[in-house]
């Protein structure tokens, strides 16, 4: 497949984390950052059409997008909660799992979640409009829409939480950050990473996720998952971390057909163990690493295509 790296990982374990490393692989397990974005993006927009407003003078313009913020409002406890979220993405925190908590504590303590798109008023209605036509693409995947969109459709459906993930989601395992997924494309908020130059430095990859992907358990402690990636292999620090949040050892091949080039990596329970590049016998040419590797690895060969896989898609 032009400009697609295959990937191979062969995971060794105890059965019970690889078992929930084989649900990470099919989408099988709730976003709890997906559900903070939605909600960060249901906030964004109550504070753009000034239904929620700033409790104290002391919280200044959000100059990314200094339409956020208008005059300050009374000290109640929905303006409070939206104070402090502000207060998180004017950081563009980390959406680690204690952010994560905290958004959805916010977002239930500002009451947005309740509000109703007929029961928001007109203007409200109409500069919510105005947001989600510039962000339609980056907040709902959906590119090549016409100019006009049903923005109480939109409202509704970001209230709605989704249960699976896609496979071989990297968010799951590198957190993200919150007002750089806001941000999308970068056509929203100035001087802030585009999620496309966050994924890049993160990941190593554009679309962190797998791409085609199955997988074969091989054994009750042993899982074996091929996924394509565009152009480059996931970086070494997407694997290191897998191989320890799961407690196993990862052995991650990939093969860049168009540049030929191909290597390997191995960690333990997250250390970095081996590498290298794979070389035929008759090629020449230097040696790279993803990450850092003993001066003595041996070359692995080259994987090959698993027989049977089990895919899924969401």
């Amino acid at each position: 497949m032009s400009n697609w790296c295959n990937n191979r990982l062969i995971i060794t374990g105890q059965s019970v984390f690889v078992d929930e490393l084989q649900q990470w692989v099919n989408g099988h397990v709730i976003p709890d950052y997906r559900h903070a974005i939605l909600q960060s993006c249901r906030l964004f927009l109550a504070g753009c059409a000034g239904i929620l407003r700033p409790a104290t003078v002391k919280t200044s313009a959000y100059l990314p997008w200094p339409g956020l913020l208008t005059h300050p409002g009374v000290a109640s406890p929905q303006n409070l909660a939206f104070e402090q979220w502000v207060g998180l993405l004017k950081a563009d925190v980390p959406l680690t799992a204690e952010n994560i908590r905290l958004i959805e504590r916010l977002y239930r303590q500002s009451g947005i979640d309740a509000v109703k798109w007929e029961n928001i008023p007109s203007l409200a209605q109409e500069r919510i409009a105005d947001v989600l036509s510039r962000q339609y693409a980056d907040w709902f995947g959906v590119v090549g829409l016409s100019s006009a969109i049903d923005a109480g459709r939109c409202w509704e459906h970001l209230g709605l939480m989704p249960e699976y993930t896609a496979p071989c989601d990297m968010l799951m395992l590198i957190p993200s950050r919150l007002a750089t997924e806001l941000n999308g494309a970068g056509g929203l908020l100035r001087d802030v990473p585009t999620m496309a130059e966050l994924y890049g430095r993160q990941y190593g990859v554009e679309w962190p996720f797998g791409h085609n992907v199955g997988c074969v358990r091989d054994g009750i402690n042993t899982l074996t998952v091929h996924f394509d990636s565009p152009w480059y292999p996931p970086a070494g620090e997407v694997i290191g971390v897998l191989s320890e949040k799961f407690s196993c050892q990862a052995e991650h091949t990939w093969t860049m057909p168009d540049a030929e080039r191909s290597g390997y990596d191995r960690y333990d329970h997250g250390e970095h163990v081996d590498g290298g590049r794979i070389t035929d016998e008759s090629s020449e040419g230097e040696v790279i690493y993803l990450t850092y590797a003993d001066k003595d690895s041996v070359p692995l060969p080259s994987c090959a295509t698993a027989s049977e896989a089990l895919t899924s898609a969401h």
